[in-house]
């Protein structure tokens, strides 16, 4: 996992294949109106409206074929995170929408506006998470293919 202001993601372009389209796509966007914008290379943008849910007892959840960066620009999110050999699976891998489900012990990461955090496929991750109250907010979820 890497967490980092937003601003300086650009330094990882040379090892996230497509991440310098995702990133221009994201410059561009007039509004944070929900949305998905597709990318040339294979990946996607999705603008979210987002309503957090109790952090305790929340599934984690991994893909195999996509790295997600969670982009958070004007609030405050809380994040769970496990490596998943750590992790029970507990909902079988569903190919379709690149998404499995995981249980257990996590860290619960606190992602400050202007900041953003990447996950790979043995990362497992809980977004949008809260300790006592929920709220709702917008954030950008960039997926793109692992190579």
């Amino acid at each position: 996992m890497i967490i980092c202001p937003w601003k300086d993601i650009g330094r990882y372009e040379a090892v996230i294949p497509g991440l310098k389209e995702a990133v221009e796509l994201i410059a561009g966007l007039d509004n944070l109106e929900p949305a998905t914008y597709p990318l040339a290379c294979g990946g996607r943008v999705l603008v979210q409206s987002i309503t957090t849910k109790p952090a305790e007892g929340a599934l984690l959840e991994a893909h195999k074929n996509f790295l997600d960066i969670q982009y958070i620009p004007e609030t405050t999110e809380t994040m769970g995170w496990a490596p998943i050999e750590k992790l029970t699976n507990v909902k079988p891998y569903n190919d379709v929408k690149d998404v499995w489900h995981f249980e257990g012990e996590c860290d619960l990461v606190d992602i400050r506006p202007g900041y953003c955090y990447v996950v790979y496929p043995e990362d497992a991750h809980a977004p949008g998470v809260h300790r006592e109250d929920s709220k709702e907010y917008r954030k950008i979820v960039v997926k793109l293919p692992c190579k």
